[in-house]
C-alpha cells in the first residue's frame, strides 16, 4: 500500500468523549488539590522540610534495597529529591510497589489453581531435549515458571492483519461449543460491525461467547451503548479493570495487554493484532500499520484457553469458575495428529503480580537473545530498554551475532518514539543494526533468532510491557512457520531506513536535551 492509497483512507473512529472529559475533570480536579496541598504545606518550611526530609530519606532507603530495576529505582530517587514535596506524593500514588489489594489477592490464587490445569507432558519435554539440546534451558526457563512445552499444534503465521482477520473470521463462523476473545482495544468500526454480525448468529445456535476487553485501553474507542449492544445479543462481556476517576496506579498502571481469541478450544489467534480497523488498515491511524500474528490449532490451545479464563475470572468477578476442573475441561482441545504440525509450541504470559525484578517476559526474551549463535531479528513498536536487556542486545552483537531491530517510521506517540531514539546510539556503536518502517507505523512484536525459533506476541520492548501490564506470547521451536517470521522481516527491510550512527550523532540538539531528560525518566513513562 503506497503513502496515496493509505492518506485516502478514512480516520479512525472515536467515542466515549463525554467519558474521558469527565475522567480528565476529576482527576484534574485532584493535581490541583495537591498542588494546594504543596503550596500550604510551603508556609510551614521549616517543618515541612523536616518532615518530608526523614520521610524521603527513608523511602528511598526502601526504594535503594527492594529487588526492583536499578534503572527504576535512580529514577523514582532522583523524582523524590528534585521535588521532594510533590515527589513524595507522585511515588505514594504511583511508584510504590504495593500491588492493589484486588489484584495481589487474586491473580496470583489464580495461578496457583491453574498451573495443575496445565497439561504437562514429559514425553514431548524429552522429545525436545533430544532434538535441540542447547534449546533445553529457555524451556526449561518457561516450564520452571509454570508453562508447560507442547507438540502436536499446527502454526500459521499471519504478515498482516489485513490476512489474519480474514482467517479469524472463517473459523469463528465454524465455531460450535464456544468463543472467547480477549483484547486490549476493542474499537467500533467496521472489523467490530462484522465480529459481532457473526457472534449474533452463533448466539443464536446456542454457542458460548465471552469479550473480554482492557477498560482504559478501549476508553476512547467502545462505548456504553456498543456494550449494551453486545449484552443484549445474548454475550457475556467485561471491562478488565474498571477506569474510575481517581489518580490511582491501580488505575493507569495495571492493564491487561493480552491479546487471544479462542474457538471452541481447538483453535487460537494472538500477536500484536487488536479488534480495531487500523490493525487490518481499513482506517488512516499513522500511515500503514504493520502488524502480525499467529494461528494456533491443536494440543497448545489449552494454555491459551487458561489463560483467558484466568482474567476472564477476575474481570467478571466469578471467582469459583477455575475451581470447577471437571466443566474446564469441555474447553479443551480435541485435535487429532496431524503431518501438518511440527516442533515445539510454548504459550506463557507475564503480569505484575510476581516480584518486579522476576519477570517472565524479559528474561525468557534474554535467554533467547543469548542462546542466538547467527542472529536476532526484532521487531517491535517501543525500544524503552533497561541495562539488563541492553547488555544482552550488545553482547550478542559483539560476539558475533547479527542483531536487528526495526522500530516504527511514524509514531504513535511521539514521546515515547523520542525515548526510542534514545536508546540507538548505544546499540549502534556495539554494532547492532536499527531500521525503521518507512510506510508508517509497525506494531508487530516478534523475535526471530538463527532459523530456529522464535517468539511472537503482545509484548513489547519496554517497561510497562516488562512489569506493568498482562502479556502473553508463544515461543516457537522447530516449527514450519518459522520461515515465514524470517522471510516477513527479511521483506521488511526493503521498506525501512537504516539508521547510521553519525546521522543518530548529529541530529537536532533540541532533540539531544529533549531525549536526555525522557530517557532518564523512561522507566516511569
Amino acid at each position: 500500500m503506497d503513502k496515496s492509497t493509505y492518506h485516502s483512507l478514512p480516520k479512525r473512529r472515536k467515542g466515549n468523549k463525554s467519558r474521558i472529559l469527565v475522567l480528565a475533570f476529576f482527576m484534574l480536579i485532584q493535581v490541583i488539590f495537591l498542588l494546594y496541598i504543596f503550596y500550604t504545606l510551603n508556609m510551614f518550611a521549616l517543618t515541612t522540610y523536616l518532615f518530608t526530609y526523614f520521610i524521603t530519606a527513608f523511602i528511598a532507603l526502601n526504594i535503594a534495597l527492594d529487588r526492583r530495576k536499578a534503572s527504576y529505582k535512580i529514577a523514582w530517587i532522583t523524582v523524590l529529591f528534585i521535588i521532594p514535596i510533590f515527589g513524595l506524593f507522585c511515588y505514594l500514588m504511583w511508584g510504590y510497589p504495593h500491588h492493589p489489594a484486588k489484584l495481589k489477592k487474586r491473580i496470583p490464587i489464580i495461578s496457583d489453581i491453574t498451573i495443575p490445569l496445565f497439561r504437562w507432558n514429559p514425553q514431548v519435554r524429552n522429545e525436545l531435549e533430544e532434538k535441540h539440546p542447547d534449546m533445553l534451558r529457555c524451556m526449561t526457563h518457561l516450564n520452571n515458571a509454570g508453562f508447560p512445552v507442547y507438540s502436536n499444534t499446527e502454526v500459521k503465521y499471519f504478515s498482516l492483519g489485513d490476512d489474519l482477520f480474514p482467517a479469524l473470521f472463517a473459523d469463528i463462523k465454524k465455531a460450535q461449543k464456544n468463543i472467547f476473545i480477549e483484547y486490549f482495544i476493542i474499537s467500533e468500526g467496521h472489523l467490530l460491525d462484522e465480529t459481532l454480525s457473526i457472534l449474533e448468529e452463533k448466539a443464536k445456535e446456542g454457542v458460548e461467547i465471552k469479550i473480554l476487553y482492557d477498560d482504559f485501553g478501549s476508553i476512547s474507542t467502545l462505548s456504553r451503548k456498543t456494550i449494551s449492544k453486545i449484552k443484549k445479543l445474548n454475550i457475556e462481556i467485561a471491562p478488565f479493570n474498571k477506569v474510575v476517576p481517581v489518580i490511582n496506579n491501580f488505575y493507569l498502571n495495571y492493564r491487561n495487554h493480552q491479546k487471544i481469541c479462542i474457538i471452541d478450544g481447538n483453535i487460537a489467534y494472538t500477536g500484536g493484532i487488536n479488534l480495531a480497523d487500523e490493525y487490518a488498515n481499513l482506517v488512516d491511524a499513522y500511515g500503514h500499520w504493520k502488524d502480525s500474528g499467529i494461528r494456533l490449532e491443536g494440543d497448545a490451545v489449552w494454555s491459551m484457553t487458561i489463560m483467558f479464563l484466568q482474567m476472564w475470572q477476575y474481570a467478571s468477578g466469578k471467582q469459583d469458575m477455575l475451581h470447577y476442573k471437571n466443566n474446564l475441561f469441555d474447553y479443551a482441545p480435541a485435535f487429532t495428529p496431524s503431518d501438518k504440525a511440527s516442533g515445539f509450541v510454548q504459550p506463557f504470559c507475564s503480569g505484575p503480580c510476581n516480584d518486579t525484578a522476576i519477570n517472565t517476559a524479559e528474561n525468557i526474551y534474554i535467554r533467547l537473545i543469548n542462546s542466538a549463535k547467527k542472529y536476532v531479528y526484532i521487531t517491535t513498536p517501543y525500544l524503552v530498554l533497561d541495562s539488563e536487556l541492553q547488555s544482552a542486545l550488545i553482547i550478542a552483537s559483539q560476539s558475533g551475532v547479527d542483531v536487528r531491530i526495526i522500530t516504527p517510521g511514524i509514531p504513535d506517540k511521539k514521546n515515547v518514539y523520542d525515548v526510542t531514539n534514545s536508546h540507538y546510539g548505544v546499540l549502534l556503536e556495539a554494532g547492532v543494526r536499527i531500521y525503521e518502517y518507512s510506510p508508517g507505523f509497525i506494531h508487530s512484536k516478534n523475535l526471530v533468532c538463527d532459523g530456529l525459533y522464535a517468539a511472537v506476541g503482545t509484548i513489547n520492548m519496554d517497561f510497562r510491557s516488562f512489569f506493568l501490564h498482562f502479556e502473553n506470547a508463544v515461543w516457537l521451536l522447530d516449527t514450519k512457520c518459522i520461515a515465514d517470521i524470517e522471510k516477513d522481516f527479511i521483506d521488511t527491510l526493503d521498506l525501512c531506513r537504516e539508521i547510521q550512527l553519525d546521522d543518530w550523532n548529529n541530529r537536532p540538539l533540541t532533540q539531544k536535551i529533549k531525549q536526555y531528560f525522557l530517557k532518564f525518566f523512561s522507566p516511569l513513562l
